[in-house]
C-alpha cells in the first residue's frame, strides 16, 4: 500500500511525511507537544531535560528507560519519565502501510514542582507535615483504565486547536489535573519522602545549576554546595539525575533557551551569552545537537502568541 493509498483511506488520517519520522508540535507557556509519526523501522534514544507523558496511538514500540529490561509499549500505554533518564525505542515494527504514532508532552520542572508544592502545603494543612518530592530516578507505565484516567488525547486537542487567549490556561489547568492524577494513581512508585541530608545536598547542585546558568560552576563550588568531596559529588549527583552535573547543566540550558526562543525577540547572540554559552556559534552547535534544528529554525516554527482579539 503506497502513501498516496493511505491517504485516500479517510481524510482525517494523517500521513507520514518523511521516510522515518514526522514531528509536528504544539506550544503552550510551560509546556510542549509533538506527534511523532513513524513509518520506517528503526532505533533512536532520547534524553529530555523536562518531565515528559507520551501516549502511542497506534503501532507497537519496544522501550526502556536507563537500565531498566525492555518492555512493550502498545496503543493507549502512556509512560511518564523524569528528566535526564535515557529512553531507548525500538521501532522495528513500522512499515509504510502501518506507521507508529505516539504524542509527547514535555512539561516543565518548573511546572511540577508546583503541582507538588501546592500538594505539600495541602498535605501540611491535613495534619500530614512529610513533604514529598518527586523520584528523578523513577519512570511509569500506565495501561488500560490507569492510562485512561490520564487522558491525554484530550489534553492534546487543545494544543491542536486555534489559539485563543484562554488557551494556555486552558492547557496548564489540564495539565495540572493530569499530574494530581498521575500522583494518585502512582505514587507510591513516583514519590519519596523530603530530602534527608545526603539528597539535600544533591539538590542544593541542582538549584545552584539552575539559578547560574549564565555562568560554568566549577566543581569545587558545587562540592560546597553539597558539603561532600569533589571526587563525590559527581558519582553521587550521576546517581541521583542520571547524568553528570556537566550535562545536566546543558540540559536546562537547552530548555530555558527553547523557553525563551518561544516567549521572547532577545537575539539568539545575546541569549547564547546570557545562557553561558562562549558565542552564538558554540549556542547553535549545542542546540542542534539536542533538538536537531538550530535556534532561529526553532524561533522561526514556534506557534504564533495568542491573540487578545482571536
Amino acid at each position: 500500500m503506497t502513501q498516496l493509498d493511505l491517504a485516500r483511506n479517510s481524510q482525517a488520517e494523517r500521513r507520514v511525511r518523511k521516510l522515518v519520522e514526522y514531528r509536528s508540535a504544539h506550544y503552550a507557556s510551560h509546556s510542549e507537544a509533538a506527534s511523532y509519526f513513524t513509518n520506517t523501522p528503526a532505533r533512536v534514544q532520547f534524553c529530555f531535560a523536562n518531565p515528559i507523558i507520551c501516549r502511542l496511538g497506534r503501532g507497537h514500540k519496544i522501550m526502556s528507560v536507563s537500565d531498566s529490561d525492555a518492555f512493550d509499549f502498545m496503543p493507549g500505554d502512556v509512560m511518564f519519565v523524569p528528566p535526564g533518564l535515557e529512553i531507548d525505542i525500538d521501532l522495528s515494527m513500522a512499515r509504510t502501510d502501518a506507521p507508529i504514532e505516539c504524542d509527547c508532552i514535555e512539561i516543565e520542572n518548573e511546572r511540577v514542582e508546583s503541582v507538588l508544592g501546592r500538594l505539600n502545603e495541602t498535605m501540611t494543612r491535613g495534619g500530614h507535615p512529610i513533604a514529598m518530592s518527586l523520584d528523578w530516578t523513577a519512570f511509569s507505565v500506565l495501561r488500560g483504565g490507569e492510562a485512561d484516567e490520564l487522558d491525554l488525547p484530550n489534553l492534546m486537542r487543545l494544543f491542536r486547536t486555534e489559539r485563543d487567549v484562554f488557551s494556555d490556561l486552558r492547557i496548564d489547568s489540564k495539565i495540572d489535573d493530569l499530574l494530581l492524577r498521575l500522583l494518585q494513581l502512582r505514587g507510591r512508585s513516583l514519590l519519596v519522602s523530603k530530602y534527608g541530608s545526603h539528597d539535600s545536598g544533591i539538590a542544593a547542585v541542582a538549584s545552584l545549576i539552575r539559578d547560574n546558568l549564565h555562568r560554568h560552576v566549577p566543581i569545587a563550588e558545587l562540592a560546597r554546595a553539597a558539603a561532600t568531596s569533589e571526587s563525590s559529588v559527581n558519582r553521587q549527583f550521576k546517581k541521583y539525575f542520571g547524568t553528570t552535573p556537566a550535562r545536566f547543566a546543558n540540559k536546562v540550558r537547552i530548555a530555558e533557551a527553547k523557553r525563551q526562543l518561544r516567549k521572547s525577540l532577545t537575539p539568539i547572540e545575546a541569549l547564547a551569552f546570557e545562557l553561558g554559552f562562549s558565542d552564538a556559534s558554540h549556542f547553535g552547535r549545542t542546540f542542534r545537537k539536542t533538538t536537531g534544528e538550530t535556534p532561529a529554525g526553532y524561533r522561526k516554527r514556534r506557534q504564533r502568541p495568542p491573540s487578545m482579539l482571536s
